[in-house]
């Protein structure tokens, strides 16, 4: 787990005090595949369908057709004030090398009160990755697609670098240098041919 901290110069008549507070963690993401479903929670998805994946049914096998088109996220205890970052990843695809995903959507500057939201539309954002829907070649058993949510600490001014491909995506790398917490909700599926 990296931690950010969030230090303030105070002065308070002839001293100087400099007060650190943890304000945003990173969690490892190479924990985040293992256990997923116990560390992941929070996060709804609905497909078109009325499908829905969340804590109840993490790491529910469904037919790749389910998310044939982007799900509705769903994060009841999203801040309103704040901004969130979605990213959808595979990490069972080819060539299978550790702490490489595939990408299947990465959505940024979403808003907090979106993400509250009960309404069954397409969750508002800048994609930054459109949605690739689950396609796990055959013979390759059934792979996970695990969605992250992360808080932006720098409200809608968010700009990823993008990845150059969607396959061999190094996460861990990625999230370095990002004002990015969390992830701070999440669940996952599975699906094969």
């Amino acid at each position: 787990m990296i931690s950010f901290y969030f230090c303030v110069l105070v002065t308070s008549s002839l001293i100087w005090e400099i007060i650190c507070t943890s304000s945003c963690t990173v969690t490892d993401v190479k924990s985040l595949v293992v256990g997923y479903c116990d560390r992941l929670t929070g996060l709804n998805l609905t497909s078109v369908g009325g499908t829905m994946v969340n804590d109840h049914n993490c790491d529910v096998l469904l037919p790749k057709q389910v998310f044939i088109e982007e799900p509705v996220f769903q994060y009841p205890m999203a801040d309103t004030k704040k901004f969130y970052t979605i990213i959808m990843v595979d990490p069972d695809a080819a060539p299978r090398m550790e702490g490489e995903f595939y990408v299947h959507l990465m959505k940024s500057n979403i808003p907090g009160l979106a993400l509250k939201s009960k309404d069954n539309s397409k969750t508002i954002g800048i994609y930054y990755r459109a949605f690739k829907p689950p396609t796990p070649p055959r013979g390759t058993g059934a792979h996970r697609y695990i969605s992250l949510v992360f808080v932006q600490r720098d409200g809608n001014n968010f700009l990823p670098t993008l990845p150059q491909m969607r396959s061999r995506f190094m996460l861990s790398s990625w999230l370095r240098g990002k004002n990015l917490c969390g992830p701070v909700a999440g669940t996952a599926f599975r699906a094969q041919f």
